[in-house]
């Protein structure tokens, strides 16, 4: 996998369990991505992450889950709530309202 400056791993997982079908080997589960200094590249940004954990996804075939934590701060991760090949979105539960 290729360096990607703007991301960072926040989890780089754990080895999955299930046979077969599931190696257990580490995957990068979860990026973390900042936009605050740049918030015009935020969907550039997004989208990178996204197509970083696709192969993850489709692999375990489970979807991705895009958190939006705070003002320019998400995390996207491989999630089995999401069905293999969408995307969610959602913000986290504690996302400040009218934080300037």
């Amino acid at each position: 996998m290729s360096h990607e400056p703007h991301l960072s791993v926040t989890s780089v997982a754990f080895p999955l369990m299930g046979g077969d079908n599931f190696p257990s080997r580490p995957l990068p589960l979860s990026l973390e991505v900042t936009t605050v200094e740049e918030p015009w590249r935020r969907d550039e940004k997004l989208c990178r992450a996204v197509n970083v954990l696709i192969p993850f996804a489709l692999e375990h075939k489970q979807g991705i889950l895009v958190i939006q934590r705070d003002y320019g701060k998400y995390i996207v991760r491989v999630d089995q709530e999401v069905p293999c090949g969408v995307t969610h979105e959602t913000r986290h539960q504690n996302l400040q309202k009218g934080k300037s």
